[in-house]
């Protein structure tokens, strides 16, 4: 029993080195994947992925195709993921609050064709993700449910028809033994202080109910208030707008049975993306698991989560001292601007050629009050080299304000939120560049926009900051607000 005991150890993701196996990164033209997986699965996985947002973009039914790519990083097993979550209960999770949105989930050893149910998690996951770029307001009642509804997405078996609309059992068998919630219940989630898994449940579940019995029963109009709310309008007003003259919703819903029967079958083109695979070296694994340290769900508090990461940026910096990805997160786990300012300085000595590294260095110049023209230097540098750098251009558009070029300031933080809708920091920014140049309206809305994604989702240790910092932007929204009524200082 000793020795059985002592050979079962937990798979780890790591460098093969250190009891790992090996891990590479396979870029398509939407996505660049991290695995540990084989070469084969790893080439299956991006290639499906490319063909699930070709059919969520067609199940849209729009001309929107969010731009960049999203950071895919895919564990061989829950085992594995189990370092980084401590038994959080959860599928898969996403975060887009960093450089670029990321989705973690595990890949069991399979492909998605080969597992229904993991399919079900990528179609979620990335329903949100592409949600953002079409509708720019959307409650959460909607968002959740219209991802719940895209993740009964089923393909043909040669992959060149996609289905959705069926039953999702899970949110079925919740309001069969549970009155739904009423939409009034639903729209008070996003005002509601943030909320443990289990108490969402009976949100999700109706959230899912009341979007098909939406599209079932009242699809013109639904579409209708989607499309109000890809003009930015307001939900609310946009709901009422839409659905004027309709009443006793809430009652039909508590009536309603959803039908097991496909609503909408989309016809994929074929879809082979050029894909291009490359081995990670140790120091960009431990720079990974920093990452996932950082940004996954689970119990750590946020000094524990700062001091693993900061271990594993200690290793990857040991394997590699120039290594891009390392150096940034040295430099945000970095407290000091000079600081800061020498990690970036060092870093684009070293590597010339690094958008990002170019980013760093003209960020950390306008932290410490460089002379506007090193400032320019270093961020045309890394737009050049990386022209849809959300940072960069957040950075550019303050540098154009602060010289009076409101203009060209607004038209760098235009871009910086279509290219990353779903950053709460990138929309603030926003916001505030709009304030100064004297366009109110539109500045509430961005910061009630930026509250709003703040809001959805956000791990438990990191509620508190997360409610600190709604607080922080509701302030800001007041002042905004006030001065759009032409109150008092």
């Amino acid at each position: 029993m000793v020795l059985g005991t002592s050979c079962v150890r937990r798979p780890l993701a790591t460098c093969p080195e250190k009891g790992g196996a090996d891990w590479r990164e396979v870029n398509s033209p939407h996505f660049r994947i991290s695995t540990d997986l084989g070469s084969r699965v790893a080439r299956f996985t991006a290639v499906e992925l490319e063909q699930l947002r070709a059919a969520l973009l067609l199940a849209w039914g729009s001309e929107v195709d969010p731009p960049g790519q999203v950071e895919v990083i895919v564990a061989r097993s829950e085992m594995e993921l189990e370092e980084f979550t401590q038994g959080a209960v959860l599928e898969a999770f996403t975060d887009s609050s960093s450089r670029s949105p990321l989705m973690v989930m595990a890949g069991e050893g399979l492909f998605l064709r080969e597992e229904p149910e993991g399919l079900q998690v990528q179609a979620h996951e990335l329903a949100h993700h592409i949600l953002r770029f079409e509708m720019v307001r959307q409650p959460r009642w909607l968002s959740e449910g219209l991802a719940t509804w895209a993740q009964t997405v089923r393909f043909s078996s040669l992959r060149r028809k996609a289905t959705f609309g069926g039953i999702h059992w899970n949110s079925l068998r919740y309001v069969l033994s549970h009155k739904p919630l009423t939409l009034e219940k639903l729209w008070a989630w996003d005002e509601q202080p943030l909320t443990s898994v289990a108490e969402t449940v009976p949100y999700y579940a109706s959230s899912w109910l009341w979007v098909v019995y939406l599209m079932d029963q009242h699809p013109e109009r639904f579409r209708d208030f989607m499309d109000r709310l890809g003009r930015a309008e307001e939900p609310r007003r946009a709901w009422e707008e839409a659905f004027e003259g309709v009443t006793g919703l809430n009652e039909a819903v508590q009536r309603y049975q959803p039908q097991q029967k496909e609503q909408l079958t989309v016809e994929l083109p074929r879809i082979t993306p050029k894909l291009k695979v490359r081995e990670l070296d140790c120091a960009e694994i431990h720079a990974l698991r920093a990452r996932l340290f950082l940004r996954s769900p689970g119990r750590r508090s946020l000094e524990t989560r700062l001091s693993l990461a900061s271990r594993e940026v200690e290793e990857a910096l040991r394997e590699d001292p120039t290594n891009v990805n390392a150096v940034l997160l040295q430099a945000s786990l970095t407290v000091e601007p000079e600081q800061r300012l020498t990690l970036a300085q060092a870093l684009v000595r070293a590597r010339p050629e690094s958008g990002p590294a170019w980013s760093l260095l003209g960020q950390a110049l306008q932290e410490t009050n460089a002379p506007a023209a090193a400032q320019e230097q270093a961020l045309q540098r890394a737009l050049k080299l990386d022209p849809e750098d959300v940072d960069a251009l957040v950075a550019m558009a303050w540098l154009h304000t602060e010289r009076g070029e409101t203009a060209e300031g607004l038209a760098k933080a235009e871009r910086a939120v279509e290219l990353a809708p779903g950053r709460a920091s990138t929309l603030e920014a926003y916001a505030a560049l709009l304030f100064q140049s004297g366009r109110c309206e539109e500045s509430v809305i961005a910061q009630q926009r930026a509250i709003g994604i703040v809001g959805a989702h956000v791990t438990e240790a990191l509620r508190e900051a997360a409610e600190a910092t709604q607080l922080a932007m509701r302030r800001k929204l007041a002042e905004y607000m006030g001065h759009c009524r032409g109150e008092p200082k």
